[in-house]
Order: C-alpha cells, then sequence, then structure tokens
C-alpha cells in the first residue's frame, strides 16, 4: 500500500521557506567573511604589481609628493598668516598708543584712531587732523586774516542788527560794515535818508 501524497500546507510552506532562507545566509556570510578575508589580504600583497601593471606608479607617487608640498605650503602659510597679523596688531597698538599722546596735546577726537584696523584708517584720520592743524595755522597767518576779519564783521553786523538801534542808524552802520568788507550791497539812499 503506497501512502497518498500530502501536499505541502501553506503554513508549513511559509515555516521551511523562512528555514532555508535563514540557514542559507548564515552560511553565506560564514563563507564570505572567510573568502574575502582572503581576497582583501591577496589584493593587499598584488596592488603594487597591480598598479605597476596598468602604469599609475608615477602618477601616485607625483600625486602624493603633490599633496605634502601642499600641506607643507598651508602649514606654512597658516604660520606665515598668523605671525603677520600678530605683527599688525602690534604696530596698530603701538601706533594708537603714539597718537593717544599726541591726541593729550592737541585735543583731537580720539575716538577715529582708537578704532583703526588698517593703514588706510591710520591715514585717513591723519590727513583730516593735518588739515585742521593747518587751517588752523592759516587762519592765524596774514594769509587768514581777511577771512577771519570777514568772521568778525559778521557778527559785528549781526550784533548791530539786534542792537535796537533806529533803522538809519542800523543801515548806516551796516553799509559801513559792507564797505570794509568790500561786499556790495547797494542801499538805497533814500534809506539811509530816513529821518533826517
Amino acid at each position: 500500500m503506497s501512502k497518498a501524497m500530502q501536499p505541502i500546507r501553506t503554513h508549513e510552506l511559509n515555516h521551511w521557506s523562512s528555514v532555508v532562507s535563514r540557514e542559507f545566509s548564515e552560511r553565506t556570510k560564514a563563507l564570505e567573511t572567510t573568502l574575502f578575508q582572503e581576497v582583501k589580504d591577496k589584493a593587499t600583497a598584488y596592488q603594487s604589481t597591480f598598479n605597476k601593471k596598468i602604469k599609475v606608479d608615477n602618477k601616485l607617487d607625483a600625486i602624493q609628493k603633490a599633496e605634502k608640498a601642499l600641506e607643507d605650503f598651508q602649514s606654512s602659510k597658516e604660520a606665515t598668516e598668523l605671525q603677520l597679523k600678530k605683527k599688525v596688531a602690534v604696530l596698530i597698538n603701538e601706533l594708537q598708543t603714539d597718537l593717544a599722546k599726541w591726541d593729550n596735546v592737541r585735543g583731537w577726537d580720539s575716538s577715529e584712531y582708537k578704532t583703526a584696523k588698517c593703514h588706510k584708517d591710520f591715514t585717513d584720520f591723519l590727513e583730516d587732523v593735518c588739515y585742521d592743524e593747518v587751517k588752523e595755522l592759516y587762519m592765524k597767518s596774514e594769509k587768514g586774516k581777511p577771512l577771519t576779519e570777514l568772521k568778525k564783521a559778521e557778527s559785528e553786523a549781526h550784533n548791530c542788527l539786534h542792537s535796537g538801534g533806529s533803522i538809519t542808524e542800523t543801515v548806516e552802520s551796516l553799509s559801513t560794515i559792507f564797505k570794509a568788507c568790500k561786499i556790495d550791497v547797494r542801499i538805497p539812499k533814500k534809506l539811509l535818508q530816513i529821518g533826517n
């Protein structure tokens, strides 16, 4: 008597499929681990021969030398840059100290040179204070005297306007001030004769 063939049931099929996949996966991993370690070791041993065979050794050496030169340059550049930044900072501090001494004597606006960060900041500041000092000396010289006198005459003219005098006296005084300053203001003669 032969047994009747009984088909595998779905849940049994699923179970055995899972077992097969798991067991073959674990065995494959074990074999690959051993095999691939051997492949890696052999590839490492063969690498220099392989590189020579495909003729890339010279280019690899050139790249390595170029990278070394670049690394050396970058290290040197960073060190040089740091050294130069320190030197600039020291020199800026020294100049600020010198200018602070002059500031005490001359009364400059110290906020400008105390916040200076570069050569241009200092030269701009020094150009401004030099101009101011030369202008002050010029105004005290014979060449600056006409402008100084003109400013004094303008002040006198304003004082005359606000002195409370009569219109005739005020206009006559203004006329005299204008003539003395060589300012051509034509005041009508009738205005100068009011009150006569």
